[in-house]
């Protein structure tokens, strides 16, 4: 299911399987691996606990069906659409390098 196209180029041997932004711009995005089922995906976070409200940064995940979940990045480094997906673009290409 992917309701928009990413304006990324995504690395070879990747495919997109969600990209779409949440209700407050957040982007919501899952990449996955074509060879291995690897997934790279990206979610809407909340730094804060204490006050209700919508999410103001995000985190980046790399999902192993072997290894399990690493988090990649999180919190306000990732702010911004642009560095979530940057994030999830360097998460892609260095799992490709190490393969």
């Amino acid at each position: 299911m992917r309701d928009e196209e990413p304006d990324i180029e995504i690395p070879d041997g990747w495919t997109v399987s969600q990209y779409r932004f949440s209700g407050n711009f957040k982007l919501i995005a899952e990449f996955e691996h074509r060879e291995t089922g690897v997934e790279v995906r990206c979610t809407p976070y909340k730094t804060y606990s204490d006050q209700p409200g919508f999410c103001n940064a995000h985190r980046v995940i790399l999902v192993d069906p072997d290894d399990g979940v690493e988090e990649i990045a999180v919190g306000l480094e990732l702010e911004y659409i642009e560095d979530a997906e940057q994030a999830a673009l360097d998460a892609m290409e260095e799992y490709s390098e190490g393969l």
